[in-house]
């Protein structure tokens, strides 16, 4: 992996959502669909993997390809000639496999994917989104818009286009050369007002037809009215899936003898990926042969690790959820378990991780980070930046979090106001 040369200010942008999830949750999945379009296999390179940093907001850009990176405003006129054919070109097989998913599967996930797919193309900088890797074409800063800025019109091509002016015939011209399979005729819609107008003349003639087709007009708005309510249904019950769960109580731990924290640098906020594999390892806890979900954090502080399944379930350490489902799922080891406000016992390098050796049942699978005590004094609270890795089939997911003091609540101990959800994933 390489880094790309820009990093977006999350401050100053506005990430395109789909299913009430971040477009940038489905990375792994678009690029498994932009596989479907087997003429074009560059395109599964095409757009660059966002590394979100929670802790400084900023959004990295990094690709899988090898070679000399550069900037579009660095290229010589042909090479920005032919970029401007490929990114034009890229677009529109976007669009027509976004068309083609969301015809052919009819299902909501269909939807979704098509949905996806197209909030892909938009960018709030397209000069600046541009790269070549070697001899590929790569794009930044998809799925973002300017920061409150609702206008549709932030496609990739387009806005380049409009930034680039040799592109506009080049754009025009593969727009209207590749258009969706399923497009009307343009002189379509004269021939229905030409048959509506010959419809009113006839009604007119005769009260009895026209009445006929008023009441057929009403019966199909009906039965629209009822599909559209049947959809927001499900989508309410989508929302409800993802609202946190009440914060819940522990069983007690077991009596575990101190061990002496080793100290943190202060520069040290989050745990790689690597580290969260030597951790494991060295507490002797084998990763999921399907998935694995990890925890880790520096520090005293008593975070817990949360996966909400499908089917309800929820896999933590806390008394009203289990610690193995009948799925496969199981809490292998959970870190620095404290019940008071501070003196607890700690491991010097926390970790926790839930994991399936098999594959679990298809649906959505939400992960979820709790702190249940801050393991100190409430003067001496501080913010506990986190890690979460998601790894499934052997492919990996990094995100990073923190529990920052202003969401702490303290009692007989402090410990955060609700579970925070860090991302979720979908078992097909």
């Amino acid at each position: 992996m390489q880094t790309l040369p820009v990093v977006t200010q999350r401050k100053l942008i506005d990430v395109k959502g789909i299913n009430g999830q971040p477009v940038f949750t489905y990375y792994q999945q678009l690029v498994s669909l932009l596989q479907r379009d087997a003429s074009q296999p560059s395109l599964t390179t095409f757009f660059a993997e966002p590394v979100v940093n929670a802790l400084k907001g900023e959004i990295a850009w990094s690709t899988k390809l090898s070679g000399e990176v550069r900037a579009f405003d660095t290229l010589s006129a042909p090479e920005k000639i032919s970029v401007a054919e490929r990114l034009s070109s890229n677009c529109q097989r976007v669009r027509a496999l976004a068309q083609q998913i969301s015809g052919a599967g009819g299902s909501t996930a269909s939807a979704h994917g098509a949905q996806a797919l197209l909030a892909m193309l938009s960018t709030p900088d397209a000069l600046n989104s541009i790269y070549l890797v070697g001899d590929q074409l790569v794009i930044a800063q998809w799925g973002c818009i300017p920061y409150g800025d609702k206008s549709p019109d932030f496609d990739i091509d387009r806005r380049f286009a409009k930034a680039f002016r040799p592109a506009e015939k080049i754009v025009a011209a593969n727009q209207t050369k590749v258009q969706p399979t399923g497009v009307l005729p343009a002189f379509l819609p004269w021939l229905v007002l030409l048959l509506l107008l010959l419809l009113l003349i006839a009604g007119l003639t005769n009260r009895q037809w026209l009445s006929l087709v008023v009441q057929g007009s009403t019966s199909q708005e009906e039965v629209a009215l009822r599909t559209r309510i049947d959809q927001l249904w499900t989508q309410i019950g989508v929302k409800a899936q993802s609202c946190p769960p009440l914060v819940s109580e522990r069983p007690a731990p077991v009596p575990v003898p101190p061990v002496a924290a080793a100290p943190v640098p202060a520069e040290a906020n989050t745990v790689s990926s690597s580290e969260i594999d030597r951790r494991l390892q060295a507490n002797e806890v084998a990763q999921g042969k399907y998935i694995n979900v990890a925890l880790a954090w520096q520090g005293e502080a008593d975070l817990d690790l949360l996966v909400a399944e499908p089917s309800g379930t929820t896999i933590s350490m806390y008394t009203d959820h289990t610690q193995k489902s009948s799925s496969g799922g199981s809490l292998d080891i959970d870190a620095n378990a404290c019940q008071k406000m501070s003196g607890c016992a700690t491991r010097p390098e926390p970790v926790e991780s839930i994991s399936w050796n098999q594959k679990p049942p298809s649906g959505r699978y939400q992960v979820r980070v709790n702190m249940f005590s801050a393991n100190a004094p409430m003067a001496d609270r501080k913010d506990v930046p986190f890690t979460v890795v998601v790894t499934i089939e052997g492919k990996k997911n990094t995100y990073e979090g923190v529990v920052k003091v202003s969401d702490m609540v303290c009692a007989e101990r402090c410990h955060s106001k609700a579970p925070i959800n860090i991302a979720f994933f979908v078992v097909p």
